[in-house]
């Protein structure tokens, strides 16, 4: 699995040759988001929901995201987009399987995150606040995506309470530095306070990581 982060809440990872983006928010460099099959939106807000519009037909990639963001796409003019609910699974080529689960976002019409499975299985939450929800998702993820700003979203102890709930291998950050502010230090002694041993790993803006 091959993951880039480029800043705020999007990703592109790429697992068994299927090309995934989320997220990508108004003002990410385009200009350096390689090839994509699969555009996925976890909720509507323009902070995620951003470049959509052009992204989908410059790289003739698929939008998938929950019916507020079906709506928009279509009413964007993007033509290839298909909707997902709440624990609805989709079957994307190569063993890729991508589930929504539904989150804790008071301020969007339809919260999801991604459980994306193929040769690792990541999780990535959107915006959420801890929930004990998640607690269903324990031993499941390896890599986990956590908002740690605290602006509409889980600060850096909901975060660490995330984590605790669902015991990912691998903890990357985000949601902050764009929008926002929220500190991996303070995440990391949050999970000391809490006695939990995970591998916290930040990430730079555009840096890839091989796992």
């Amino acid at each position: 699995m091959k993951i880039i982060w480029y800043g705020h809440a999007c990703f592109w990872v790429e697992t068994n040759g299927v090309r995934l983006l989320i997220d990508p928010y108004p003002e990410v460099d385009d200009d350096r988001i390689g090839e994509v099959d699969y555009i996925l939106i976890t909720h509507e807000h323009v902070d995620h929901y951003g470049k959509v519009e052009l992204l989908s037909r410059l790289r003739n990639a698929e939008v998938i995201g929950p019916k507020p963001v079906y709506m928009m796409a279509i009413s964007d003019g993007v033509t290839r987009v298909r909707e997902i609910e709440e624990g609805q699974t989709l079957e994307l080529g190569n063993g890729v399987k991508v589930t929504a689960v539904y989150m804790e976002h008071p301020s969007s019409q339809y919260p999801v995150g991604y459980l994306i499975e193929g040769d690792r299985t990541l999780f990535h939450t959107g915006d959420t606040y801890s929930t004990p929800a998640l607690q269903k998702l324990r031993g499941k993820v390896d890599v986990l995506l956590v908002p740690i700003s605290g602006r509409s979203t889980a600060n850096e102890r909901e975060a660490a309470q995330i984590i605790e709930d669902i015991r990912p291998r691998i903890v990357i950050p985000m949601h902050y530095g764009i929008y926002g502010q929220g500190s991996v230090e303070k995440l990391q002694n949050e999970l000391r306070k809490r006695r939990i041993w995970v591998m916290v790993r930040p990430m730079e803006p555009y840096e890839e990581l091989t796992l």
